[in-house]
C-alpha cells in the first residue's frame, strides 16, 4: 500500500509540468491541469481506503492507549512467567519420570 500511496499523492510532477506549459504559453495547460485534477482524485480516493480514517483523532489517540497498556500488560506476563521455574522443572521432571524405564 506504502507503494501506491506514494505514487498517488506525488504532485509534485504535475504541478512542476504546468508551471513549464505556463512559462512557454503553451496550449497543453489545460491537459495538464486535467492530469493533475485526476491526481488529486485518485489521492482522495487512496486516503479515503486507509484504515481508521474513519476515526477521530481522539478515537485514534484513545485507541493507542488502550493498545499501549495491553502491550505492557502482556510484556510484563511474559516476563512473570519466564522467570517461574514450573515450566522448566517440570519439563525436567517428565524427562527422567520411572514411567520411563
Amino acid at each position: 500500500m506504502a507503494n501506491v500511496a506514494e505514487t498517488e499523492l506525488n504532485f509534485l510532477p504535475y504541478i512542476y509540468e504546468i508551471i513549464k506549459c505556463i512559462e512557454r504559453d503553451s496550449r497543453d495547460v489545460n491537459q495538464k491541469m486535467l492530469d493533475f485534477r485526476n491526481q488529486l482524485l485518485k489521492a482522495r480516493e487512496c486516503v479515503e481506503k486507509m484504515p481508521g480514517i474513519q476515526y477521530s483523532r481522539q478515537d485514534q489517540l484513545r485507541q493507542i492507549d488502550i493498545l499501549q497498556q495491553q502491550l505492557t500488560t502482556k510484556t510484563q506476563l511474559i516476563q512473570k512467567y519466564k522467570s517461574m521455574q514450573s515450566f522448566e522443572t517440570s519439563s525436567s521432571q517428565s524427562n527422567n519420570s520411572p514411567m520411563q524405564s
